[in-house]
């Protein structure tokens, strides 16, 4: 059985708050960085679950997109 791709999560900030985005989907509103950060590693946990391989980005600041670990 051939490996699939990792998971790719990215959370960003949009002008209502933040929200996560992900191979063809996207996931919540959250009105804080923290939620959103905290639902993409439950996200992560799940997939991992299945066997996925996971990688969580997240938006800084100036807008450039920083690594979050994935426990």
């Amino acid at each position: 059985m051939p490996a699939s791709a990792a998971l790719r999560l990215v959370v960003v900030r949009y002008s209502d708050g933040w929200r996560i985005l992900g191979e063809k989907e996207r996931w919540g509103r959250y009105a804080y960085r923290v939620d959103a950060e905290e639902a993409a590693l439950r996200l992560a946990h799940k997939a991992k679950q299945a066997g996925r391989d996971v990688e969580i980005w997240v938006q800084d600041l100036s807008g450039r997109l920083e690594g979050l670990k994935a426990a």
